[in-house]
């Protein structure tokens, strides 16, 4: 479902009877990351802001919780999914057009990806930065930051 949801949307099941079905995953297995973000995608699907935010958060707390993201790394992917869960909160919030919220989140995503010296991650807030200041201003040196940075990283 997430796949049909990115790549062609008339194909997934609709917003109320997908939601259904990961109610009734979730009923039994809570801890089920994966539902949740199925549930954020589906969330952003109708423009439902709370229901969004709710399975977004759920999501990176039930990846913490497992240590799905990395058994062996220990505290290293505690904090990537810190820093990209607040990097995700700060483009869910520039979605619905909570510009101070973004800024905040993706302020926190920076100094999380500073102290961990992930410049991939960096890259992503940087442009991010970029998107929240065309929304506020009009900057063309961010941008010209942005992508010689991710030259230089070899990001698209």
């Amino acid at each position: 479902q997430a796949s049909l949801l990115k790549n062609d949307e008339t194909k997934a099941l609709t917003p109320a009877s997908l939601q259904k079905e990961l109610n009734n995953l979730l009923k039994f297995n809570p801890d089920f990351a994966e539902a949740h973000y199925l549930s954020y995608l589906n969330g952003l699907r109708v423009q439902d802001v709370f229901s969004s935010t709710h399975s977004l958060l759920h999501y990176f707390d039930r990846l913490i919780l497992t240590g799905a993201e990395s058994k062996s790394n220990g505290d290293e992917g505690y904090g990537r999914s810190l820093r990209y869960a607040a990097l995700n909160l700060a483009a869910l919030h520039c979605r619905f057009g909570h510009y101070q919220q973004a800024e905040l989140a993706l302020q926190e995503a920076i100094r999380i990806a500073q102290e961990s010296n992930d410049h991939v991650c960096l890259q992503h807030c940087l442009s991010w930065l970029y998107i929240l200041e065309q929304k506020i201003f009009d900057s063309c040196v961010l941008l010209e930051h942005s992508v010689n940075k991710s030259l230089h990283f070899g990001l698209p």
